[in-house]
């Protein structure tokens, strides 16, 4: 597998080259591009077991990363929720749904959630909108807490858009970070067993989602990558009402120059050209189709892949940053001393990858319509970076995490990253930067640990889950079946953890 990625991605950067000499894309990097996340979805269709499998990487810069378990709540009549803006709204009456929680406690707008129903939920940064001071906000309007509404309230990923698109329109998006308001917009992914939807939060009252179809995959960077959309489409086009209006209203688009591109009309120009934007897309979809796109400019919101895509396929695409390509763009030589630095050979040059200096952490999410609920949605998860860490499954159904992966406290910005190997994030973190101190030296070994790792919990996996549903079906025992995943996940979750602590143990001496 990683032969032909390698092999692809010679030509595939051979190919940029000429099209970067032929029309240049602009440089205009911003934090968005750098720093932002990055994902991807895959169609049941389009898998090699029928599950939804979406990939991502958390892109942050050094969060610490907490693992919980949340359990249904009950909510009486009356009850409300302060969101992080100021802004109140009203809590359900009867029970919020339980579920996985990765939060990164100082990261305000990074936290992955997979609900008991298989709906997940994670984003990324959209870039700059155009018309972002003109913010029309009910209250203090709705950031973070669009997602968690999502999970406690969703059993469908369409349900979880309506729910979304709703909060949207009532109090009006907006990005907050401290006491930092920023223009930028938001690309949600929700998905469940079924599809996968593609949710944009613009600035103020303002959003459109598309629906992935289920032969095919997308990839999204740190821009809106919805294109043209057929609002009369419902089953694969949602948008609040006057979403092309506001266009018109704004000068942004005039419907006799051709159908309603959302990309084009709502993000910024400087956004949308962003070569580490284009780049990371570009090189995903030729990865997981073959073909020569001739316009990293014009790319398309979803492509259909050359083979059927597996867990093991979007780990190789979360990993990805063009080792073994042609001098230009390859980070690990010249100026760099690992692949996650930010500039090419050059040395001048800033550049992107996906998986790269900023990732705290890395997740596929295996959804299945099949079986069970809490057997058949997984959330594979790294700790920090996928290359130097290894995907572990938490299953939806289990009750509790072991405490390593619970704790962790934030460290100051611009401290140095602490050694806690109490902390399951922090020791892998220290791992990581112990493999980038002599990056070519020590890669090959602990990659070499970690495949094997997750090649035997690959190969595990049926034979487990075969067990969970005997327990389930032949003796109705959905107690014991939970218990029994449970315990199998903390025990690959702490062997994962001890040998991180013995790999470190060796790159020391």
């Amino acid at each position: 597998m990683k032969k032909k990625i390698f092999g692809s991605l010679i030509s595939f950067v051979v190919i940029c080259s000429l099209i970067l000499v032929a029309a240049p894309i602009q440089a205009d990097e911003g934090e968005d591009s750098l720093d932002g996340c990055s994902s991807l979805a895959v169609g049941k269709l389009a898998t090699v077991d029928g599950s939804v499998l979406t990939g991502h990487t958390e892109d942050n810069g050094s969060c610490v990363s907490r693992l919980h378990v949340v359990p249904r709540v009950m909510h009486a009549p009356g009850e409300t929720i302060t969101i992080r803006t100021g802004s109140v709204i009203d809590q359900v009456v009867g029970e919020t749904y339980a579920y996985l929680w990765s939060e990164l406690p100082d990261c305000t707008f990074s936290d992955t959630y997979l609900n008991e129903w298989g709906v997940a939920i994670f984003s990324d940064n959209a870039g700059n909108m155009k018309g972002t001071g003109l913010y029309d906000l009910t209250q203090y309007g709705i950031g973070y807490w669009l997602r968690r509404l999502v999970p406690e309230r969703a059993t469908t990923a369409r349900e979880g858009v309506q729910i979304m698109g709703h909060f949207v329109e009532e109090l009006g998006y907006i990005q907050r970070y401290g006491s930092t308001t920023r223009g930028g917009g938001r690309n949600y992914i929700v998905a469940d067993p079924n599809e996968t939807w593609i949710f944009v939060a613009a600035c103020g009252k303002y959003w459109g989602a598309q629906r992935i179809p289920d032969d095919e995959v997308a990839f999204v960077p740190n821009y809106i990558s919805i294109r043209e959309m057929d609002l009369d489409d419902t089953d694969n086009f949602l948008a609040c009402s006057d979403l092309v209006q506001h266009a018109i209203d704004e000068g942004w688009y005039d419907p006799d120059t051709g159908p309603f591109d959302f990309a084009k009309i709502y993000n910024q120009e400087s956004t949308q050209n962003s070569l580490g934007n284009q780049l990371r897309h570009w090189g995903a979809l030729r990865l997981l189709t073959g073909i020569e796109y001739p316009d990293m400019s014009d790319l398309p919101f979803s492509v259909k892949p050359n083979r059927k895509l597996s867990k093991e396929d979007v780990a190789e695409v979360l990993r990805c940053h063009y080792e073994g390509t042609v001098w230009e763009w390859d980070p690990s030589l010249g100026f760099n001393t690992h692949p996650h630095s930010y500039y090419l050979a050059d040395g001048t040059t800033r550049i992107r990858t996906i998986c790269t200096g900023s990732t705290d952490e890395s997740s596929i999410m295996q959804l299945r319509s099949n079986m069970p609920a809490f057997v058949g949605n997984i959330y594979w998860r790294t700790e920090c970076r996928p290359c130097s860490s290894v995907f572990v499954p938490w299953y939806s159904g289990i009750l509790e995490i072991p405490e390593p992966y619970t704790v962790g406290e934030q460290k100051e910005w611009g401290e140095p990253d602490p050694i806690d190997h109490n902390s399951a994030h922090w020791t892998f973190k220290q791992l990581e930067n112990l493999v980038c101190e002599v990056y070519v030296d020590r890669i090959g070994k602990v990659r070499a640990t970690w495949a094997n790792f997750e090649k035997a919990e690959f190969a595990r996996q049926a034979g487990i889950e075969n067990a969970a549903l005997s327990m389930y079906y032949a003796g109705g025992k959905e107690d014991l079946a939970r218990k029994f995943l449970t315990r199998y996940t903390e025990g690959l979750a702490m062997k994962a953890f001890r040998t991180a602590l013995k790999l470190i143990d060796k790159l020391e001496k």
